[in-house]
C-alpha cells in the first residue's frame, strides 16, 4: 500500500522523462512515513479523450488508494506533497488534483495475505 494511479493526459505521458515523475511521486508516498517504502505502487494511466474545462488541455490527477486508519490530517498533508510534487516538475499544467481514498480493510487482500494465511 498504497497505490497511487496517475490518470493524465495523453500528451503528458509521452514526454520523455515522465518515468522522473514517477519517480518523484513514489518520493512523495515514502517521504509522507506513512508507508513502508516496498509496499508504495505508482503507475501512470494516459487517457487519448478528455476535456478539461470544456477544453482539450492537459490534466493530472492523483488517485491513492490507501489502507483506512490513517487520520484526515495525514491524508490531506500526503496529497498536498503529490500535488507539489507534480506541479514542480508540470509547471504549466494548470489542472493538478489529487485525492486519498481509504480501502477497507475487509475488501482487500493481496498475493502476501494468501501466502500467509497457508
Amino acid at each position: 500500500m498504497p497505490h497511487c494511479v496517475i490518470e493524465c493526459s495523453a500528451q503528458i505521458a509521452a514526454q520523455p522523462d515522465i518515468h522522473r515523475l514517477l519517480q518523484s511521486a513514489h518520493q512523495a508516498a515514502d517521504a509522507s512515513g506513512l508507508f513502508e517504502t516496498h509496499d508504495i505502487k505508482v503507475r501512470l494511466l494516459p487517457y487519448e479523450d478528455y476535456l478539461v474545462g470544456g477544453k482539450d488541455q492537459d490534466f493530472v490527477h492523483i488517485v491513492c488508494h490507501i489502507l483506512a486508519g490513517r487520520s484526515d490530517e495525514q491524508k490531506g498533508r500526503l496529497a498536498n506533497s503529490l500535488v507539489h510534487t507534480v506541479c514542480a516538475w508540470l509547471p504549466d499544467v494548470a489542472m493538478v488534483s489529487c485525492e486519498v481514498r481509504d480501502i477497507v480493510r475487509a475488501h482487500y487482500s493481496n498475493r502476501r495475505q494468501i501466502m500467509a494465511q497457508g
